[in-house]
């Protein structure tokens, strides 16, 4: 007969080691909750990105939440930015439907509506405060080639965006994007002799890009984002509503939506003792171009430089990857984007994405079936190497905040 073993009481910290499934792996060590981990016993789930940060828990802020329509997306989104607001960090938001009027209120956020014609407009190549000139000139070739590429829907040329380039180093101080396209239409001198041309021929090679912006100036973009900028954002302030439902389901909403989030991103990079968070709703409208889409991913390199959490929100997994074709440099730039968000909260995804969920995320095959599965306001968080099933719950005052089916039920 063998002899039983006496009792040993260890702690959780160690008896993983030899039944690894009854604990979850590192958790963030914070007081803003989430809600309930249903792969810990139903224990509390904390999430903020700076202590996850400081914990060695992830190397990046970045976030990006993908869920189809009525899984809780936006509840979650919505409650992160009032419960991160409430802890003193300033909440900063591209609100292409206009859903985020009720976070406004909530939070005292002030709310900046953008309409063709309006009374406010945003001028995107504002040059970041204490930003140098060449970083300066790099920001306003990236938009206005963003724009360009965009608008002409293929990729720009060499010499293009050479041009493009080298008008950004001849503007007047202060200048708009009708001082771009004035510079490509009639290139100078010594534009074209630094690119070892003829104005004539830089002119000419020019021509179709500089005819789309100046399009774009007259039509789409045409009273908001196209004379001097007319509201003052206060850095050190608790952020921004930037309401461009006025646009939405339009061919204005992609550049729209770059041009605003390039002002939005270079007022906020000013010193401030607070936290900040840049939240880009409604992704899919810039990730359906290669230049849009690049545009984007120099944005998310530029919060974390700063250290801004840029949150990235679409519907899809195949929102972040399969607008492109494989090996494309615009499916590069996009799983780029994703590289550079290492918390990833995954709502319901359709069975089609179920082969795509797993590869972009790097799921199980466990996983990858959970994420077909999932009942409304659960999600699949993927912190750093640490996984969780999360039902975000609301507090009482909340609900008014996240009901986007009000038009709906009311």
């Amino acid at each position: 007969m063998s002899a039983l073993l006496p009792t040993m009481s260890v702690t959780t910290r160690h008896s993983v080691s030899i039944y690894p499934w009854q604990v979850c792996s590192r958790r963030c060590r914070s007081k803003d909750r989430s809600g309930i981990n249903r792969l810990a016993g139903s224990a509390v789930f904390a999430y903020d990105p700076w202590t996850c940060y400081g914990q060695g828990i992830v190397t990046s802020p970045n976030m990006v939440v993908v869920g189809q329509l009525g899984t809780g997306k936006s509840a979650l989104v919505k409650t992160y930015l009032a419960r991160q607001c409430l802890a003193g960090r300033a909440a900063f938001v591209l609100d292409p439907k206009g859903e985020y009027a009720p976070l406004a209120d909530h939070r005292a956020l002030p709310r900046l509506a953008l309409t063709p014609g309006g009374v406010d407009r945003l001028n995107p190549l504002d040059a970041p405060p204490g930003a140098t000139a060449e970083d300066v000139t790099r920001s306003r070739s990236s938009l206005v080639g963003a724009l360009a590429a965009a608008g002409l829907g293929r990729d720009l040329s060499a010499e293009e965006r050479a041009a493009i380039t080298a008008a950004a180093t001849e503007l007047p101080d202060a200048p708009i994007l009708a001082d771009v396209v004035a510079r490509l239409l009639e290139p100078t001198a010594s534009m074209a002799a630094a690119l070892r041309t003829q104005p004539d021929a830089l002119a000419a090679a020019v021509r179709p890009a500089a005819l789309e912006l100046r399009r774009l100036l007259a039509g789409d973009l045409a009273g908001m984002v196209d004379a001097q900028t007319t509201v003052t954002l206060d850095p050190d302030g608790p952020g921004l509503v930037l309401d461009l439902s006025a646009v939405f389901g339009t061919d204005a909403l992609a550049a729209v939506m770059v041009c605003a989030g390039t002002w939005l991103s270079a007022a906020i990079t000013a010193p401030s003792a607070r936290r900040r968070i840049l939240l880009v709703d409604e992704a899919w409208a810039v990730l359906a171009s290669a230049a849009t889409t690049s545009w984007l991913q120099s944005i998310s390199k530029l919060a974390r430089r700063h250290g801004v959490q840029l949150v990235t929100v679409v519907h899809r997994c195949t929102d972040l990857d399969a607008q492109a074709d494989d090996g494309t440099a615009a499916q590069a730039q996009a799983r780029g984007l994703l590289a550079d968000a290492e918390t990833r909260v995954v709502y319901t995804q359709g069975p089609g994405e179920r082969a795509r969920s797993r590869d972009l995320f790097g799921l199980t095959e466990v996983e990858a079936d959970l994420v077909t599965r999932l009942p409304a306001h659960r999600a699949l968080w993927l912190v750093g190497r640490n996984v969780a099933v999360v039902d975000h719950m609301l507090a009482a005052d909340e609900h008014a905040l996240v009901d986007t089916d009000q038009r709906m039920t009311s």
